[in-house]
């Protein structure tokens, strides 16, 4: 299996309550099958809290003003602290992370909802770039995996990246060619004629003198 990230991604840590916001607020955390057993058979004085905080039939935390029923003034997680790490749902434990999930391959991010990932990514100096690593892992098939239209949009995103990271060309003008490309393969794509994407996508690119960077 292969497991592609960006470089500054092993950099990210929680800041839990340095965080100038919160991700335990706002929106409802849905807690996984696995987790969700494991608060049924918590033993000890925070198994009431778990049981009385927690919708079992949505399987979400019970949020007050719109805030999980766990987030304590201090904007830490009580299940954290009274505990332990353990016993986080992997919505808590992988957030800001976020994977893409392709046969025989995973891409990991970090979703910029989080400032501290933000914050990250935006103190960059140098072009990001990404990290293919292999790992041992179960691969999974999927039935509906189009393979034609996954190759043309990495080709198409390898060449979009390429575009955005020339400096020696104007932000606006690299906008204006990455929505371009887009605008033309999004209309290929809509018309079932993905077939006929390469050639109109060539154009464009022989017109910026960009042909060599892309499929050749």
């Amino acid at each position: 299996m292969e497991f592609t990230f960006p470089n500054y991604y092993k950099e990210f840590s929680c800041i839990a309550g340095s965080c100038p916001d919160t991700c335990c607020a706002g929106w409802q955390i849905v807690i996984d099958n696995k987790t969700l057993k494991k608060y049924q058979h918590f033993k000890g004085p925070f198994h009431n809290r778990l049981h009385n905080d927690i919708d079992w039939k949505e399987h979400v935390f019970r949020q007050y003003n719109r805030r999980c029923a766990f987030l304590n003034e201090e904007n830490l997680c009580d299940i954290y602290t009274e505990a332990g790490p353990k016993m986080l749902c992997d919505t808590c434990r992988n957030y800001p992370r976020h994977i893409e999930e392709f046969e025989g391959l995973r891409e990991i991010s970090l979703s910029l909802s989080c400032p501290e990932a933000a914050r990250i990514l935006l103190s960059q100096k140098e072009k990001v770039h990404f990290v293919t690593i292999e790992k041992e892992a179960a691969e999974e098939t999927y039935d509906d995996f189009d393979y034609f239209l996954f190759t043309a949009l990495m080709d198409t995103r390898d060449l979009l990246i390429k575009i955005i990271q020339n400096r020696n060309v104007p932000i606006r003008k690299r906008l204006w060619k990455v929505l371009a490309i887009t605008h033309d393969f999004q209309l290929c794509l809509n018309k079932n004629e993905l077939c006929d994407m390469l050639p109109p996508l060539k154009s464009l690119i022989l017109k910026w003198g960009l042909l060599a960077q892309w499929l050749y």
